[in-house]
Formats: structure tokens, sequence, C-alpha cells
């Protein structure tokens, strides 16, 4: 027996447990909308509401009118947790038996009831019974109205336990289809469908599947996630570049593509991160450090590493006069462009020569008076972080006089005419 037992516990410590399924990603099987019809009832809607709140679940209720105005207090706690209401006449009767006047009154009375309540319904409209025809869906359409069915029904009314409810809802869940759950918060069984939702939502979302209200055609809506960028540093060198994080709020049902100035990134369905990265274009401009916008909101400094431009300074020659002043061309080039203005300052004996060069350009000129008593001299012109260069001043070949009689000749006079006085 001793011998038994000893093989017994070995065994057991050799076999290993079975391994526990991984949960599937959130949302990568589909989408699932819990609805709740015939409420509200004070002793199981609070209820409802508390526990998918916890659990950030949504969901849509279908109240009953007679309900709504018995209970507005009821109506007003759906609303300001964020749950959508749609329309489940006023007492609960088949629309398909009733003129089409009778099932008009039952919808608009259930409306004002909702309104009178302080909350704005939405546009859905729940057919008790399902039952539905095509002189109901005029009525409806008339007023407005989307007829809203389901393609699971949970069977909660029918005194089902808890576990059978949730096993029922779980079991009928199909992947990428359209599943839109019928349960009750006001049916004599609805505190079974209460004990019932903590396993039967955490089971779907084990499974992968991700909850949603109902939209305007009473389908569940796909979760709208809010989208950041986030970049591992702000402030990189140009031609380096920087790793960006793109991060969703929430999982969605398909793959999610977000464009950034580095490029198109794809998030797939399930997930809430991707990664991308961005480069710094590389030039040979000087330039300020500039933002760059990668994603709204989100921006990255680029810093340039290229260094000041060289600055040289141009040799040149000019005539002088004898007579008067002239103006000598002093000319600067750049070895790259930049993209401000760069103002530099050639200095000589004869005074500075302040030039600017243009933004994206590389070459500048200013000028310097030459007197007339300079010529035949050669001037060192000098610029900072500049290599020298010489103003070559040469004689004009005219004396004084023939300048002066040139410059006599250049000088245009106005032609004055004297009207003969008699």
């Amino acid at each position: 027996m001793l011998v038994a037992l000893l093989v017994a516990l070995v065994a057991a410590v050799l076999v290993p447990a079975p391994a526990t399924a991984a949960p599937a990603r959130p949302c990568s099987r589909g989408l699932v909308a819990l609805t709740f019809d015939d409420g509200p009832l004070a002793s199981v809607t609070p209820r409802v509401v508390r526990l998918l709140v916890r659990l950030d679940v949504p969901a849509t209720f279908f109240m009953v009118g007679d309900r709504v105005a018995a209970h507005p207090e009821l109506v007003r706690l759906v609303d300001r947790a964020g749950f959508a209401i749609g329309n489940h006449t006023w007492a609960h009767t088949d629309l398909t038996t009733q003129t089409p006047a009778e099932a008009r009154h039952a919808l608009v009375t259930t409306r004002h009831a909702l309104l009178d309540a302080g909350v704005q319904p939405t546009d859905l409209a729940r057919p008790p019974y399902g039952a539905v025809d095509d002189r109901v869906r005029r009525v409806m359409a008339g007023l407005g109205l989307v007829p809203t069915l389901w393609t699971i029904d949970s069977r909660d009314w029918t005194g089902l336990s808890p576990r059978r409810i949730a096993n029922g809802v779980v079991g009928h869940v199909r992947r990428h289809r359209i599943n839109v759950v019928l349960q009750h918060d006001g049916v004599t069984n609805s505190p079974a469908t209460v004990r019932a939702l903590p396993h039967e939502i955490a089971t779907l979302q084990q499974r992968g599947y991700c909850f949603a209200s109902l939209d305007a055609h009473g389908e569940p809506a796909a979760p709208v996630p809010v989208i950041s960028v986030s970049p591992d540093r702000r402030r990189i060198t140009e031609g380096d570049r920087v790793r960006l994080t793109v991060r969703l709020d929430r999982p969605t049902t398909r793959a999610t593509r977000v464009h950034t100035a580095a490029g198109s990134v794809e998030v797939a369905a399930g997930r809430q991160v991707a990664h991308l990265w961005f480069r710094a274009p590389q030039d040979r401009a000087d330039e300020r450090p500039e933002d760059v916008t990668v994603f709204a909101g989100t921006v990255v400094r680029v810093v340039d590493d290229d260094p000041p431009p060289v600055v040289s300074v141009v040799d040149a020659t000019v005539t002088a006069s004898p007579l008067v002043p002239v103006a000598a061309t002093v000319a600067v080039h750049l070895d790259r462009p930049r993209d401000r203005p760069t103002r530099v300052v050639v200095r000589s004996d004869l005074g500075p020569a302040r030039i600017t060069v243009p933004a994206f350009s590389r070459h500048g000129v200013g000028t310097v008076s030459v007197p007339a008593t300079a010529r035949g001299r050669e001037v060192a012109l000098h610029a900072a972080g500049a290599s020298s260069a010489t103003l070559t001043i040469e004689p004009s070949g005219r004396t004084w006089l023939e300048a002066a009689r040139a410059a006599v000749a250049r000088v245009r006079w106005p032609d004055v005419r004297v009207r003969p006085i008699f």
C-alpha cells in the first residue's frame, strides 16, 4: 500500500498539469452588444448599471414607457452612467396586433416619457417579442425609429439558472458576426441575469471579444480608439532618427492604420501599440533648430549638425577717378547656404563694407568708397573667419582736367525756354 502511494505521488510530480489556454487578444474575434429589455426595475436595473460600470462594459437598455413614467430617476441613472436607451413601447404589447394608430401611440408616449425623465433616447426601437411586420415598420419609419432585434436570445425570461444563462449566451456568440444579446432587467428572473453577467463577460473577453453599444443602425458599433504618438526623445540631430510609439487607448476589432510624418504604421486587431522610426533629413544647409510635427500634437525638435558656412572674400579691381570718389564692389561667397540671411562685415583701410547674403543664397555684394587720392594702391580686405582678399585700385589714365570735362559732358542740363516778353 505504501509503495503504491509513493508511486502515485511521484507520478503526480512528474506528469505536468494541463496548460491553461492563453487568452485571445482583445477584440480580435469581434464584437458583442449586450441589450436589456423591459426595465427599468428598481430591484435590478441599478445592480446591472453598477456591474457594467465596474467592468467598463457598454450596453443598450430598451425601456417600457409605463415603467419609465413610474421611475424617471432610474432612467436618469442609466443615462448618466453613459448607457444608450431605446424605445420598447408603452405597455409591452405586440405591435402587430394593434392598429397603426395604436402602435404609433405606444411608441410616441414612450418617447415623451423618456424626454420628460430628462434623457435623450436613441432612435432605436425594439418591438416586444420581436414581433414586427411591414405595417409596424412603416409606423416606425414614419416616427424616425429603427426596428432593432437581436441575434442571441439568452432565454433568461424562462427562469434559467445563472450558469445556464451565461453558457447559453457564450455558446451562441460567433466570431466576426453580428452578436446582439437579448437579456432582461425587468422580468421576474432578472436577478439570475445579474448573477450570470460577470462569468458571461469574463469568458467572452478571454476569448477575444469586445463589448459595444448599438450604433444608429442597431448593430454593434466598433470602438473608436484615441490615437497618441510619443517619441523616445524630443530632440534629435539632423540625420539622426527617433523611435515613435503609436498607442491606441483601447483595442479594436480590425487593423488600424495610423499616418505620421514618418510614414504609416498598422496596429493589428486586438493590439494597442506599434512602433516606427522617424529620421530627420540630412542636408548641407546651415539652419536654425526646426520643430517637426510627426503627429497631431507631437513635436520633435531637429537640431542642425552643420558648422557655420565658410566665408570667402573675392579679390576686386576698381578704376579710380582723379576727380571724385568712386564705389568699389566687394563680393563675398559662402561655401553652403543658410536658411536665414547672413551678415558679413568686410573691413579695409577704406572703411567697412556691410554685406547681407540672402537666405538660401551663397553670394552677396557691398561697396566701399575709393577716394580720388587712392589710385595705384592695393587695399587688403578682411572678414571674420575668412582669408584676406585684395582690392586693386587702378589709375584711370585721365588727367584731372580730362576727368572734369568728361563729368561735365555727362551732366544733363535742363531745357529752359524763355518766352519773349515783347
